[in-house]
């Protein structure tokens, strides 16, 4: 049943109250909690994008946001594995409806793990290749991977039993995540579960499915920085006693979090207005990237700002402010938000040359 913005970010507001108690059991199985997925299931957070007519919410890229920093400030990994699953759906309008309505008509939906770079190669329908990064694939139902075919990319989508995981995921941060490598070997692969979102459109109504899928996927991950932010920040101790340098330096993280925030959320709104009216451009797809990629850059600072201010508390093991380190950390490394986006991303905003198509 469609759900309101608002029934949705109580959701994950209630949530996320209850995730810090399983932080470290998440960190040590490298997986979420079977009762935190059952949770996510329950509050329909995993299908926040999946188009309507399958059954999702197809939520506004701002909200989107908004529900992932709400999931992060409680547990990073849970917000990021939810980032991931409801990224992938954006894929299910690619395929054939028939072959979409077979796969979200499950009760509940499915949680799906995805990784689009083409790691693998599709020959005579048969598909082989190791792909890395496969987060949430622990819980996964089915899959959506990217390959390459007669020298296009295409993403092919796999029931769990296809799949093998390798257990390999040993990282500073993120390590609930569990975002170990799949292995998959000559598996057979149906015509109809085979699509390219470069020379096909999307079936889906919303305009949600217009606005550059790279972008929704950058959005997704700047959301989850905001929410690991908040946390860090939170933990700061505010006293009459503090000194005057101290309450500037916290004045300043607030206001940077702030400022990310709102230029995160206002260039999402407009990306998702020009999709409305069908006006994307090239300057959207910069916006997109570069504000995604300023926001979890901010949010970066105000971790270490907030670690900094925590003192010698900060680097004890367990510490929220030394977690949200290794996080923040850990997220930058995500191409989506690189450095290497922001030069290109700029050019498209002021209108200098080529825009990539990966933008």
């Amino acid at each position: 049943m469609l759900c309101a913005m608002s029934t949705l970010l109580e959701r994950a507001r209630a949530i996320a109250n209850d995730l810090a108690v399983h932080r470290i059991a998440h960190d040590r199985e490298k997986q979420l909690a079977p009762s935190v997925v059952a949770a996510l299931r329950d509050a329909e957070l995993l299908s926040v994008l999946t188009p309507t007519e399958l059954g999702g919410h197809a939520l506004a890229p701002a909200d989107y946001v908004d529900v992932l920093a709400a999931l992060a400030a409680g547990d990073s990994a849970t917000a990021w594995c939810v980032m991931t699953c409801s990224t992938s759906t954006l894929l299910a309008p690619y395929l054939p409806r028939a072959t979409a309505e077979a796969v979200w008509s499950r009760t509940p939906q499915p949680f799906i793990a995805g990784i689009f770079a083409p790691m693998g190669t599709l020959v005579d329908g048969a598909l082989t290749g190791r792909w890395s990064y496969a987060s949430g694939c622990r819980h996964a139902d089915v899959f959506f991977v990217g390959a390459i075919a007669d020298r296009r990319h295409v993403v092919c989508l796999l029931d769990k039993e296809t799949v093998r995981i390798a257990d390999n995921w040993d990282t500073l941060g993120l390590a609930g995540t569990g975002s170990h490598d799949l292995v998959i070997d000559a598996a057979p692969i149906a015509p109809d579960r085979v699509t390219s979102v470069f020379d096909r459109a999307p079936w889906a109504a919303s305009p949600l499915y217009r606005v550059p899928l790279f972008g929704v996927l950058a959005l997704g991950i700047a959301g989850c920085a905001l929410g690991i932010a908040r946390s860090a920040l939170a933990t700061v101790k505010l006293d009459e006693k503090l000194p005057s340098a101290a309450f500037a330096r916290i004045g300043e993280l607030h206001a940077t979090l702030a400022s990310a925030r709102a230029y995160l959320r206002d260039v999402a709104t407009n990306a998702y207005a020009n999709a409305e009216r069908g006006e994307l451009d090239a300057r959207t797809r910069g916006e997109l990237r570069l504000a995604s990629t300023f926001a979890a850059q901010r949010c970066a600072d105000v971790v270490r700002g907030a670690f900094q201010l925590g003192g010698g508390a900060s680097a004890r093991a367990g510490s929220i402010a030394g977690n949200a380190v290794r996080d923040i950390e850990t997220l930058l490394t995500h191409r989506m938000i690189a450095d290497r986006v922001v030069p290109a991303a700029t050019r498209a905003v002021f209108g200098v040359g080529a825009t990539p198509p990966d933008l």
